[in-house]
């Protein structure tokens, strides 16, 4: 069965220097991978080795020098088939809409629901996440870091996507609603048989939450395997190392 997310040689460079001699300078390099129907991918990397570059070229945020993706063997990924879930979903929020506004715009802008039918709609995305009817009518300052990670993962949802990119949507949450926004996730991908990536530096949550790992390291993937072989049998240093490094003390990672 094809992949449903296929990225192949992906190049990824922002010039550098004065614009009169601006240079190109690689980020990503040659990146491949799959992510299938129903798998959940992590792709770990310590700070700028080029995990969210590739999250962004995926939905087309960022330029691509090189290579191509495919999504469901198509050329190209189409915004609403492919939705980030982002680490401030404050930040992607209009802080002047309310919560159910946003949501229902979403819908209008797909047409995946007529006016009338709006409203049930959005409460229903919001009661998938976990969130009651009363979410519609609040602005986004006024939940809980853990409530604006469900609204974000809602928002990602309104537009029926195939293929969800989480980017170190856990890192800013505490422990125990970590654990309930990775348990989300699970439920989601068995539900409605969703394919995530999830890029992320936290070893633990990949550990959990991941069919397979890929490392990142200075833009290129230095290995690729099921996550408990990963664990179990790193092959390239790089990640014995992200691994020690990750690995509490008198413990195993």
């Amino acid at each position: 069965m094809t992949p449903l997310l296929q990225v192949r040689a992906l190049r990824v460079a922002y010039g550098a220097g004065p614009f009169w001699r601006r240079r190109p300078v690689p980020v990503v390099r040659d990146v491949s991978f799959d992510v299938g129907r129903g798998e959940i991918v992590g792709l770990i990397g310590e700070s700028g080795s080029g995990k969210s570059t590739i999250a962004r070229a995926i939905v087309g945020l960022a330029p691509v020098s090189g290579g191509e993706i495919l999504l469901a063997g198509e050329r190209g990924v189409a915004p609403r088939r492919a939705q980030m879930i982002f680490q401030d979903p404050f930040a992607s929020l209009d802080p002047r809409m309310t919560v159910g506004a946003q949501l229902a715009e979403i819908l209008a802008i797909h047409g995946l629901a007529p006016r009338a039918a709006r409203r049930s709609r959005v409460v229903a995305l919001l009661e998938r996440v976990g969130l009651s009817e009363a979410a519609c009518d609040r602005l986004p300052r006024a939940f809980s870091g853990g409530q604006r990670a469900r609204i974000g993962i809602a928002r990602a949802l309104a537009a029926e996507p195939e293929l969800l990119i989480a980017d170190e949507a856990t890192a800013a949450l505490d422990i125990s609603v970590q654990a309930q926004i990775l348990n989300l996730l699970l439920d989601l991908r068995d539900e409605l048989g969703l394919a995530v990536l999830f890029i992320t530096h936290d070893l633990a949550v990949v550990r959990v939450l991941c069919d397979r790992a890929l490392v990142l390291r200075r833009g290129e993937v230095v290995e690729a395997a099921e996550t408990a072989t990963l664990f179990a049998a790193p092959r390239h240093d790089d990640t014995r190392e992200l691994l020690a490094a990750h690995r509490p003390a008198g413990g195993s990672a």
